[in-house]
């Protein structure tokens, strides 16, 4: 989710997850959860049908059922109303092969609507901020907010674009490419290392925009944060 912000770059809402919960407890991230059985069942609309596909493997039909899944998520995570045919897919993540638990992830973006405001619905999420992506980068840099490595990638490439009307024009011409990170074990630390395509130990996949930061090491008490190759 995107508004205009005080400045010419736009703020982005970022959620913050429950610590009770197993998955990224405790970390800023965008508004989403998994595809329900209901959301496939809804029949599309006939305008939505003529949008163009933009992922790779998915009909525009197959596609809805996220589409859904996004609206529904915002509304019971924020307290915000949208269309289906609001949402900009900008990204396709999938969790590491080796990972027992596994997600393979659609990213939206959309603009608040007018006159909506957001509300954390207090259970899974317990707070809610909107930041520039600038902002929010250099608040998890100083162990403020712990934001996982799809979302500060995301962040990043925001980041880049000055207004939200290029932020719109970005999303909607943007490639959209399967990322899938690499798991690496750093044994002079004891610890596993994220790498993303375009790391030197990452093989490169077509259409990728290659990201400033590629790897991403779990800090204690920070996160998830970059390091060098």
């Amino acid at each position: 989710m995107v508004r205009p912000g005080d400045a010419a770059a736009p703020e982005v809402l970022l959620v913050r997850r429950t610590d009770r919960v197993a998955f990224m407890a405790g970390a800023h991230v965008f508004p989403g959860g998994r595809v329900d059985e209901a959301d496939r069942a809804v029949v599309p609309e006939a305008a939505f049908l003529r949008h163009p596909p933009r992922f790779r493997d998915l009909s525009v039909r197959d596609e809805l059922p996220y589409r859904v899944a996004a609206v529904r998520e915002v509304q019971e995570e924020a307290g915000l109303t949208l269309d289906v045919d609001a949402l900009h897919p900008i990204a396709h993540w999938v969790t590491p092969a080796i990972e027992i638990r596994r997600f393979d992830t659609r990213f939206f973006l959309a603009v608040l609507p007018e006159g909506q405001q957001a509300v954390a619905d207090m259970g899974e999420i317990t707070a809610h901020i909107w930041l520039t992506a600038g902002d929010a980068l250099e608040r998890a840099q100083a162990g403020q907010l712990h934001l996982p490595p799809p979302t500060w990638t995301t962040l990043r490439q925001i980041e880049q674009h000055g207004s939200l009307a290029d932020v719109l024009a970005w999303a909607q011409t943007k490639p959209i490419v399967r990322v899938s990170p690499g798991l690496l074990e750093d044994s002079s630390e004891g610890v596993r290392i994220l790498a993303l395509p375009g790391d030197p130990a990452v093989p490169m996949v077509d259409g990728w925009d290659v990201p400033p930061e590629t790897r991403f090491v779990m800090r204690e008490g920070q996160g998830w944060l970059p390091v060098r190759p």
